[in-house]
């Protein structure tokens, strides 16, 4: 469950995995030696402009993926439950 001000998004893992067979490096685009890591990391709100913010970070990869092949939710209400 990710938690934000917009409301908490449900997202479950192996749903991507097993379902859709993602790979992990098809999301998290620099993982190196299996090495787990946590998106804000590195996309905090700094206001820098090469690096975007968690949240826009997540609207492009996910919501962009769910409009590229027409699966999964892209409305606002259907992630952000308040």
């Amino acid at each position: 469950m990710f938690q934000n001000k917009a409301g908490q998004v449900l997202f479950t893992h192996l749903s991507h995995t097993d379902a859709y067979g993602l790979e992990c490096l098809d999301c998290h685009h620099n993982i190196e030696d299996d090495d787990t890591y946590n998106c804000s990391e590195c996309h905090e709100e700094t206001g820098d402009e090469d690096l975007p913010s968690i949240a826009d970070a997540f609207h492009t990869q996910c919501k962009g993926c769910h409009e590229e092949y027409g699966a999964g939710p892209v409305e606002c209400n259907s992630c952000h439950n308040l």
